[in-house]
């Protein structure tokens, strides 16, 4: 079974966007992308400056719950909530449409 996609929105005040995706986007290279497991993420921003998406693939169930328990994700986690709120959720694919990066 392959590893659930962790989807997390967070909310902030627009004012605060670019503020927001410098600290995900830092995080994310600093805690994430060197942890063992690690396929991809993505960061994605609303164009009403109000939000900013990230998803984060990891190859097993196990390995993410090792990220997610780390002490370096609880400290970003902590630093990101001080001006913006999360709202994360594992999601798994049901359907795919048009383009893939599936070799075909």
């Amino acid at each position: 079974m392959d590893s659930p996609i962790l989807i997390d929105v967070w909310t902030v005040a627009p004012s605060q966007q670019a503020e927001l995706a410098q600290a995900i986007s830092d995080g994310v290279r600093d805690v994430i992308v060197g942890h063992r497991g690690f396929v991809s993420a993505q960061l994605y921003e609303s164009t009403d400056g109000g939000a900013m998406m990230v998803m984060v693939r990891m190859r097993t169930i196990k390995e993410r719950q090792e990220l997610v328990d780390s002490p370096e994700a609880h400290s970003l986690m902590r630093n990101l909530r001080a001006f913006a709120r999360s709202h994360a959720r594992l999601f798994q694919l049901v359907e795919s449409f048009g383009e893939s990066d599936e070799p075909g």
